[in-house]
């Protein structure tokens, strides 16, 4: 259950009026945005019949709870998030992944406490979207929706879908059947919602809610590549034609 789009205002304030034309790893066309605009609105459908009135629901329980399990969701990220880091060469991002996942596993009773980053070991994303890039496998992805899960780009998806093939949890932490990984990966996408579901509305008000979650979710993904130092870039006026 991921409208997950809206994560992004968190990183980029909705107060921004100008995107970057040209985003270096990122097609700047829109090849599939007739099919992407027609999932955008049923996405937003969901969302406000479903998504939103569920997630509220679940924001209302005690935060300790809540928190707890988002920890836990996390936690479970950090094998994956290990392997892609020595893939991509990052010595000290996997390490930082190793620890992360080894305190907080052992002593943060499976990830529901976050110790390690009260320990000064900060969350760091690799996924195999970001691996094939810096392989130079796929050099320019274009941004695609996706029903229910929100938006990607193709190298994320591409990527996504070989990583939950070999992700080490599975059964090397939880042993579990196939139902049980997509309940799993379900559970986790929900809980990411759940922290920016109140953002939808703000999203709304822009004057092309489809083009500007477009627009932050390709400078998201391009600030994942870079570890947050992407290359400056002109800045241009929203083109809505």
């Amino acid at each position: 259950m991921k409208l997950f789009f809206l994560s992004f205002f968190i990183l980029f304030s909705s107060q921004v009026l100008a995107v970057e034309k040209t985003l270096g790893p990122m097609n700047s066309a829109d090849p599939y945005e007739s099919y992407n605009r027609a999932i955008y609105s049923f996405n937003s459908d969901f969302n406000n019949a479903i998504g939103q009135p569920v997630a509220n629901g679940y924001n209302s329980l005690p935060s300790p709870l809540t928190t707890g399990i988002g920890n836990f969701f996390q936690n479970l990220k950090e094998p994956l998030n290990l392997i892609n880091g020595i893939l991509q060469g990052e010595v000290e991002s996997s390490l930082t992944s190793l620890m992360r996942f080894s305190i907080n596993s052992v002593f943060g009773f499976l990830g529901i406490l976050d110790i390690a980053t009260e320990a000064g070991l900060e969350y760091q994303k690799k996924d195999l979207g970001q691996t094939l890039y810096y392989w130079g496998v796929w050099t320019e992805s274009s941004f695609i929706m996706m029903p229910i899960i929100g938006p990607y780009t193709t190298r994320e998806l591409v990527g996504s879908t070989i990583d939950s093939s070999y992700n080490p949890i599975y059964p090397y932490v939880i042993d579990t059947d196939s139902q049980g990984k997509t309940l799993m990966y379900l559970g986790g996408k929900f809980v990411d919602y759940t922290k920016i579901v109140n953002l939808t509305d703000e999203m709304k008000q822009q004057a092309d809610p489809y083009i500007f979650m477009r627009e932050t979710y390709l400078q998201y993904r391009t600030n994942l590549i870079y570890d947050g130092n992407p290359p400056e870039a002109e800045l241009n006026d929203f083109d809505f034609e």
